[in-house]
């Protein structure tokens, strides 16, 4: 992730019991986000180490998500492919998806509703651990997989996007060396005719800071965004919120290249100016199961108002 100079953190905070509407107009009640659950996924995935693209670590933090996935009911599918381009020699990138939809929904004709983040870190010269950088946003959507299955939508197809390949390879974020998980997926999504299904794609990154305050991203859809507002104000949670817009670099971006509405939720200043970010001090110790906790009910919190926005 980058900006024109930081990465922008947009905002999602909610609640502990969730609603989602189905077909009928009915709202059943979602089980609630177990931040305890989350914080362990957060600490399964740094347990393995640093977990850049093509490690060992990374390959086995996908099998972790896939039994995890596979636990909640759902059928993970890797999306594997080749980059020759990358700028020290190809690297093979592995994305992995789950998609949500209620028994005897017809998906193929549903709209989609994309959550994503990405669970790869960045290579350094350092052990780097990426606690709150690629572990806290797959810690929450994993954990949101488990709660949103338990209740499937008849009104979208949710589906959870594991993204690998975001960091750039060389030490700062210059184009094309950065988002080969996403720019692929995109691509795909267009190729199989697939992309104007997708009504938008919620992507969370950086989200455990103990300090938690999202980020304004000025890429965002304005539209998502008022949906994050609305939500965070019922559940009391405005103080999560970033007022200062900043420009984001980040996956959504390859979504909003090709028109679907996205929203990057991510906290950019990690630490005092945002000091811990890409360093040794991304680690569990300045993350927190509070924050993780405060992303889960956000999201679920605003699910209602996400599938009218993508059925409409």
């Amino acid at each position: 992730m980058s900006t024109p100079s930081v990465r922008t953190a947009p905002f999602f905070a909610f609640l502990a019991l969730c609603v989602a509407c189905d077909a009928t107009g009915a709202a059943p009640e979602h089980t609630a986000f177990d931040a305890e659950r989350a914080w362990k996924h957060l600490e399964a995935q740094v347990g393995f180490g640093p977990r850049p693209t093509g490690s060992d670590a990374l390959e086995a933090t996908r099998l972790y998500l896939e039994g995890q996935l596979r636990a909640a009911g759902l059928e993970p599918k890797r999306e594997v492919f080749d980059c020759p381009e990358a700028p020290y020699g190809a690297i093979r990138v592995t994305n992995l998806l789950a998609d949500i939809v209620a028994p005897g929904a017809d998906a193929a004709k549903l709209p989609i509703v994309v959550l994503a983040t990405h669970y790869d870190t960045k290579k350094m010269g350092f052990p780097f651990v990426g606690a709150n950088d690629g572990g806290s946003s797959t810690a929450v959507v994993l954990e949101l997989a488990r709660v949103l299955a338990e209740r499937p939508s008849s009104r979208v197809v949710w589906r959870m996007l594991f993204l690998d390949g975001e960091e750039a390879l060389r030490p700062y974020w210059e184009d094309p060396d950065n988002r080969y998980g996403s720019r692929h997926h995109v691509k795909a999504l267009v190729e199989r005719g697939e992309a104007k299904r997708v009504k938008a794609c919620i992507l969370l990154d950086m989200v455990g800071d103990a300090n938690l305050v999202l980020t304004r991203d000025s890429y965002s859809d304005p539209r998502l965004q008022q949906i994050v507002t609305d939500t965070a104000a019922e559940l009391g949670l405005e103080k999560h919120l970033g007022r200062t817009p900043e420009l984001i670099k980040d996956d959504h971006l390859s979504f909003l290249a090709e028109g679907i509405p996205s929203i990057d939720l991510i906290d950019f200043q990690y630490g005092p100016a945002n000091a811990y970010w890409h360093t040794r001090d991304d680690t569990l110790a300045n993350c927190s199961k509070e924050s993780l906790g405060v992303i889960g009910k956000l999201v679920l919190g605003a699910v209602p108002a996400l599938e009218a926005f993508a059925t409409r």
